[in-house]
């Protein structure tokens, strides 16, 4: 009897633990951003978000993320071509989507290969939803580097724009906005 008494208890903290456990919100909910924030603003001109970017890229003087929005959408040989130098790409943006997380390439491989793996993990999830174009180009990276390898890529013809964030800012804990190159 008391054997049936004690396996009823346990079974009974057991659920109500699994119950606790489910509820918790820091097992559902993602962190939010504190606060960092890449991208134009709302109804910000892109005339005035060239401006601020510019501002940001001036005072960058340690590593840090930045946002770098192409003149327009690049092939993956062409990004790679214009990010010879960059010591990290964290994630590219395709048209006005969040962002899509990379990862470095591996040993036999470019950051070409990266990009174009991931658009065309794009477009696998994309098969059979009906005409939703299929991305083939990338319109802007988050990375992170230097000011001055930064500097040195924001003097290329292909680059639009280039935002610097705080050097204390942390990858996961910053917002992306789309950033649209004709408005303005």
């Amino acid at each position: 009897m008391i054997r049936r008494i004690v396996a009823i208890l346990a079974i009974v903290a057991l659920a109500g633990a699994l119950v606790l456990a489910f509820l918790d919100d820091a097992t559902h909910k993602p962190v939010a951003p504190q606060g960092d924030m890449l991208g134009t603003e709302s109804g910000e001109p892109f005339s005035s978000y060239v401006g601020r970017a510019d501002r940001s890229l001036a005072d960058a003087d340690q590593s840090a993320y930045a946002l770098i929005t192409f003149a327009q959408p690049l092939t993956p040989a062409e990004a790679e071509s214009v990010l010879t130098g960059i010591g990290r790409v964290n994630a590219m943006i395709v048209a006005l989507a969040s962002p899509f997380a990379l990862p470095e390439p591996i040993a036999g491989e470019t950051r070409a290969d990266v990009f174009q793996r991931e658009l065309d993990r794009i477009a696998d999830s994309l098969a059979g939803v009906g005409d939703v174009p299929v991305p083939e180009r990338i319109d802007a990276v988050v990375v992170r580097d230097t000011g001055d390898v930064l500097r040195a890529v924001a003097g290329a013809p292909e680059i639009a724009a280039v935002e610097v964030l705080p050097p204390d800012a942390a990858w996961g804990r910053f917002g992306v906005r789309p950033v649209d190159v004709t408005g303005g």
